[in-house]
């Protein structure tokens, strides 16, 4: 079987949410993401209704505390407080013991020939994901930051590549910790794939509040692929064993009967994510 196919199941026994279309049965002891395509204007709804159980709910609760560490726009430096390094630690000690993570290392163990004790493992995923590291016209990037939270860069928005985060943006009652606010586009660039609501992909715009300046901002993004019903440690998961193919471009995978492709790219010394996200041509 497939490694990403592996990494979602147990994902999905674990604290991954299954994704489901409107006309199937939600089964709310093991949670549900039920996904809308039937777009008919900007204020639609893709994830129509969302069901995460209690039990479920400790590493979306930390990885939400992540989403304010970080500044707006790309050029800005980053000033890492000993709280946000705090709560970094949290998320990855509470996740690094999660079956989708296990999973990730043992097949990265088996890759590179090599057996990592539980600091090491933990070190090399914060160097994986939240290392910061400077690139073109971006300062103190991380790959963290890009996939689950997102950028801006002049009038767009760059990343942003988490289901969850996407949703509590949606519906504006639940951002608690953050006041961010998406709005479909009016054209709807929104890929369309009946019976699979494992993976979308849609341009919309966000109002997003800067922290630094305290006023929104206008940004827009025209076409961005998300994974859904995957935990936050399901997507570190997954990223962190397409990090191991830095060269296979196009990566093909075929996810629950369905072809696509992950794109992934590195920070130029090969050492950190950039970007991560599956799409469907």
């Amino acid at each position: 079987m497939d490694i990403y196919q592996k990494v979602w199941e147990v994902d999905m026994q674990s604290n991954g949410v299954i994704p489901i279309l409107p006309e199937e049965t939600r089964d709310s002891s093991k949670g549900y993401v039920v996904v809308d395509h039937d777009i008919r204007s900007p204020e639609h709804r893709v994830l129509k209704d969302v069901h995460i159980p209690e039990g479920k709910r400790r590493s979306y609760q930390l990885v939400e505390k992540l989403f304010d560490n970080y500044t707006l726009n790309q050029y800005s430096r980053e000033k890492e407080t000993r709280k946000e390094f705090s709560e970094v630690k949290e998320f990855l000690t509470t996740i690094i013991q999660s079956p989708p993570i296990q999973l990730a290392r043992r097949f990265v163990e088996e890759k590179l020939n090599k057996t990592f004790n539980d600091l090491q493992w933990f070190t090399y995923l914060q160097q994986l994901w939240f290392r910061k590291f400077d690139l073109e016209s971006g300062r103190d990037i991380s790959g963290f930051e890009h996939v689950f939270v997102g950028e801006q860069k002049r009038k767009l928005l760059l990343g942003h590549h988490f289901w969850y985060k996407y949703w509590l943006e949606e519906n504006g009652k639940l951002n608690h910790l953050h006041i961010d606010q998406i709005e479909m586009k009016d054209n709807l660039p929104y890929t369309r794939e009946p019976g699979t609501p494992y993976i979308i992909t849609a341009g919309y715009r966000l109002k997003a509040f800067d922290m630094e300046k305290k006023h929104f901002v206008k940004i827009s993004k025209s076409r961005c692929g998300f994974f859904i019903g995957t935990s936050p440690e399901g997507i570190l998961a997954l990223g962190t064993i397409r990090a191991l193919f830095p060269e296979d471009a196009p990566h093909y995978i075929s996810f629950n009967g369905t072809p696509y492709k992950l794109e992934m790219y590195l920070s130029p010394d090969g050492k950190s994510i950039r970007t991560f996200y599956p799409y469907r041509e």
